[in-house]
């Protein structure tokens, strides 16, 4: 029963990319992630006593396929059909909505060329949405001329997660100064070396994605560092110019 409690906490991550936009967020933020976790939860927890009592009912349900089963069977079922459309739909805008947003950051911080830090009149990343959209297009039909199965996939994607989970607990660790720190720090690396461990060579695809991000961190980084140095020489012979053009003082008898 506690796994759908660990569970509403997963995605949570999709709502920190609409801060931004999002009217009084110091207030409405802690609202939207108890409400919502409570309401994730009990749905998690109610479909798991539905399992439960489908078994004691010898009705063997096997992950989301046998639920899906029983929905035909209750009260409103197809509502609830129709409820899980929306859903699902809801969950793919999300998706679209956080990537975009992140192509949007990358665009206004220099990672991605300028024109993806944009915004329309309605305020909407046009040129995030679009490259979006046609990357979408162009791994679709990938996979479907390259019989590439979706799970391959899914496996590269979930990858990521892994290793930003990685390096969110070495901020962890580096910002807390409690002795706990090692305790939950440690035991967090070796469960995620567990998981890590099932990809073998796949993870040549985010090491290669962290060091081309760090490589352009360094380059963005030196550069600054290089406009940082002209603008203060600029100054400093802007104030030497002005100083000799000062006319001099006329000396008092």
């Amino acid at each position: 029963m506690l796994q759908p409690c660990f569970s509403g906490l997963f995605w949570w991550e999709n709502l920190s990319f609409s801060l931004g936009e999002m009217k009084g967020p110091q207030k409405n933020v802690p609202r939207l992630y108890w409400l919502s976790f409570v309401l994730v939860a009990a749905i998690y927890v109610l479909l798991a006593l539905i399992s439960v009592g489908a078994s004691a009912a010898g009705v063997f349900l096997k992950g989301a396929a046998g639920l899906s089963g029983l929905v035909l069977f209750t009260p409103g079922g197809s509502f609830l059909i129709w409820l899980t459309i929306i859903v699902l739909a809801a969950n793919a805008c999300s998706w679209n909505f956080t990537a975009s947003r992140l192509i949007y950051a990358a665009g206004r911080t220099g990672i991605f060329p300028a024109v993806f830090g944009k915004l329309s009149r309605n305020n909407i990343p046009i040129s995030s949405l679009v490259t979006l959209y046609t990357l979408s297009v162009f791994l679709i039909t990938g996979c479907y001329l390259f019989k590439v199965p979706i799970t391959a996939m899914m496996l590269f994607v979930n990858q990521n997660f892994i290793f930003l989970c990685g390096f969110i607990i070495v901020a962890y660790w580096k910002t807390e100064t409690s002795w706990q720190k090692w305790i939950f720090s440690v035991l967090s690396l070796l469960s995620l070396s567990f998981l890590a461990s099932e990809f073998t060579w796949k993870v040549i695809y985010p090491i290669s994605l962290i060091v081309l991000g760090y490589f352009r961190f360094i380059v963005k980084k030196e550069d600054t560092l290089s406009l940082q140095a002209v603008d203060s020489q600029s100054k400093q012979e802007l104030v030497l110019l002005e100083d000799s053009q000062e006319p001099s003082q006329p000396i008092k008898q």
